[in-house]
Order: structure tokens, then sequence, then C-alpha cells
């Protein structure tokens, strides 16, 4: 029953709780940082959200309304569109290129090593700071019964990682073979070496190729220098 005089009175923290279903709980999970720092509630405006990519932040200056008159004016308000100072240039990066400056179809020509185990010994070596092809050709110098033997070593420099990869071409055949099997060399520095029987009649000599492949390590110039070595008979 309605009673006369009486006025419905809405607790103020019922308001309160219905303004809040519409605040920060809208915010998208992205744009946080973004959304953050709006004007207060009441009095004073709060300072602006400020600007995450500068270095200086916003300043803000709130005019004061004047007292006494009727016609008072109220102060001009301080701006609020203050300069971000500029971020700092990023440091250049070194970066080097390994990629190898030849094929293995234009590798380098490493010449010719005696392989036989009667032979002088020789070796032939090769620096770099890249991958590369080389070719080297052992040669069966003197048609005895015996062995033929060829190695290749390759030093990487401290920090950095270049594989040693053969691959052994065919006897009678004058030519390198780029569609053979290659071999990875093993241990540290990584080594490869092989024997094969040096027959009484035709010559047995014996082309190899050799890729020196960069597998890991970022140093350049004189700190990315390898050194490769063949050898033919033992020494």
């Amino acid at each position: 029953m309605h009673t006369p005089g009486r006025l419905l009175v809405v607790p103020a923290v019922l308001l309160t709780l219905a303004a809040c279903a519409n605040g920060t709980d809208d915010l998208l999970p992205g744009y946080y940082e973004e959304q953050a720092g709006g004007g207060g509630l009441g009095g004073d405006g709060g300072a602006g959200g400020g600007d995450l990519s500068v270095s200086s932040s916003s300043s803000v200056s709130v005019g004061s309304t004047g007292v006494g008159g009727a016609e008072g004016e109220g102060g001009d308000a301080g701006s609020n569109e203050g300069d971000g100072g500029e971020g700092g240039g990023g440091g250049a990066v070194a970066e080097c290129d390994y990629a190898a400056p030849n094929t293995c179809a234009l590798a380098a020509d490493l010449g010719t090593l005696p392989g036989d185990d009667g032979a002088d010994w020789a070796a032939e070596t090769a620096t770099g700071t890249t991958s590369k092809w080389f070719k080297v050709r052992v040669m069966d110098e003197v048609n005895w019964p015996g062995t033929e033997r060829f190695q290749a070593t390759l030093t990487s420099p401290p920090g950095m990682n270049f594989d040693l990869i053969v691959y052994q071409g065919e006897i009678e055949v004058n030519a390198s073979d780029c569609f053979a099997s290659g071999v990875r060399g093993q241990g540290t520095p990584e080594s490869f070496m092989t024997t094969w029987n040096d027959r009484t009649g035709p010559d047995d000599h014996l082309w190899f190729l050799i890729e020196v492949r960069h597998v890991d390590g970022t140093a350049c110039g004189e700190d990315a220098k390898w050194t490769l070595t063949v050898e033919g008979r033992a020494p």
C-alpha cells in the first residue's frame, strides 16, 4: 500500500556497483597498457596514460576557477600534449655471410698429391672464413703392389664449427664426382682418411672433392678462419 509522503531512496552503493559494470573489465588484454591511465572520478582529471614507446612523460596542468566576482574567469588549462622523447637508435648487429663462393662443379683446385707408400710425403693447405668447395687428385706414381693413401684435416677456430665432408671419385675416372656420397670428418679437429690398393697394372689415381661447410658460430674475419690440410702418403 502506498504511503503518502514517503520517497523511494536508492542506496548510493547500488548506483556505484552499476557504474562499475562497464569499467576496466571490458579492456582487451592486448590493449591493456594503451587503455590504462584514464581520468579520475570527480574533481580534477587524472593524468593521461603515458606513451610506453618514449622515454619522457606528458605533463598536465589543471587551471583553477577564479573566486570572488560573479564574472571571474577560470584560469587557462595547461596543455597535456607534451612531446615524447625520441627512442635511441639500435646498435648495428654484425652479420657475416658464410655461403660458399663457389659450387661443387667449380671447386677450387688444390693440385695433385702422391699417394704411394714409398713416395715423398706432400701436403697442401687452404684457409677461409666461409663454406667452400675444393678438389684434389691423388696420384699413383709408382706401380708396385702396395697401398695408396689420402687424408684431409679441417681445424675450426674457437667458437666456430665448420664441417669437413669428403666425396670420393672412382678409380680410372679422370674427373671428380659431384654425385658421390659424402663422408663427414670425425674428431677434433675433424679428419678424414682412406686407403686403397695400388695395383701393378693400371694407374690408381683418385679424385676427391672436399666441402667445408659452416654449421655454427657468428665470428667474422680472422676470428672465423679455418685451416684445411690435405696429405698424400703418411709422413
